[in-house]
This record gives C-alpha cells, sequence and structure tokens, in this order.
C-alpha cells in the first residue's frame, strides 16, 4: 500500500528499514512523551509486526512509513488502528524523526491517513491520544480538524510520574465539510 501527498511517500514498512527506523526512534527527544522504541530488539519486533499485520485480511492494523521521495530513507511513522468496529472507530497515531519536527510532514500525513480512513475503510470518527504537554502533537491534531473530547487525568505512568492525557476526535461529517 502506498500513499502520496505532495511531499510524501506514506508505504509499508520493509525489514531493511531497520537501520533507519532505529537511528532516529532512539533519539532521547522522541521519548519525551512516549516511551518509544530504544533497542535493535524492538524496533526489529515492531518492524516484524508492521509485516505481518500488512497481510491481514481484513486489515485492522497499518502501521506505514513516512518517507521523502525521491530518496526512501524512513524519516517517520504513522498508525491506524481499529478501535471499535461496531461504530467504525479507528485510532491515528505519528512520530517524525527530530530532524523533520517543524516542517508539516506530521500534519501532511497524517491529513492522508484520515482520507483514507473515511473514504477506504468508511470510518465513522477517528480518534487519537497524547500526552497533554505534548504541544507539537495537539497542534496536528487541531490542524487536521480534530476537536479536543476529553482529558484523561493521570492515565500515564511515564517517567516515574503520572501524566495526563487529552482525547481529540474527527467525525466523518467534520472531514468531508472541511472544518479545519
Amino acid at each position: 500500500m502506498n500513499i502520496t501527498t505532495p511531499r510524501l511517500l506514506i508505504r509499508e514498512f520493509h525489514l531493511n528499514d531497520l537501520d533507519t527506523f532505529l537511528s532516529y526512534e532512539k533519539q532521547k527527544e522522541m521519548r519525551q512523551f512516549e516511551k518509544g522504541i530504544v533497542d535493535r530488539e524492538a524496533a526489529l519486533e515492531y518492524l516484524n509486526r508492521a509485516v505481518q499485520d500488512s497481510c491481514n485480511t481484513p486489515r485492522t492494523y497499518y502501521k506505514l512509513a513516512i518517507t521523502v521521495p525521491p530518496e526512501d530513507k524512513v524519516i517517520g511513522r504513522i498508525s491506524l488502528a481499529s478501535q471499535n468496529p461496531e461504530i467504525r472507530e479507528w485510532e491515528i497515531g505519528w512520530t517524525v524523526r527530530v530532524e523533520d519536527w517543524g516542517k508539516g510532514y506530521a500534519s501532511e500525513a497524517a491529513y492522508q491517513m484520515l482520507e483514507f480512513a473515511f473514504i477506504q475503510l468508511n470510518a465513522h470518527r477517528v480518534v487519537a491520544f497524547c500526552h497533554a504537554k505534548n504541544t507539537a502533537s495537539i497542534n496536528v491534531m487541531k490542524k487536521i480538524g480534530m476537536k479536543q473530547e476529553g482529558h484523561l487525568r493521570q492515565t500515564r505512568w511515564f517517567n516515574n510520574s503520572w501524566a495526563d492525557e487529552f482525547v481529540y476526535a474527527i467525525l466523518e461529517t467534520d472531514f468531508f465539510q472541511g472544518e479545519r
């Protein structure tokens, strides 16, 4: 599966992405608000799972690489997971390597994944969760039209303390009406 945007190629992960994937995932800044992937074994496990999930039918989990053509080098990842099939709800998540923060890649990739979810997967709603202090992710969610639906108090045990979490969502009607 390939999804193209004006600047990006979102594609399936390959096992030969391991070194590039691990090089950015283990950066300290990448774990500021998430536990992240810090060693080769965890990175390989993630990629193996992504490859396995790509073969499932029906597919309920998409773990995709974000690349910038013409290079095929992974600069981030984006995921879409079936959350509640009964109400056609999916969860979206993303990371982009530190050197590409602030370039709009996360919001560009996330918007294309929303389009995929609503058009190809017939999603009714897409949700996202983030650490309450992760302003970069909050800004991406707002930019792609998601609305804050909740503030979950002390739901993450992270760096030896409790942290709050925000819940954002977008409905298919919001997306197609262009409420961004």
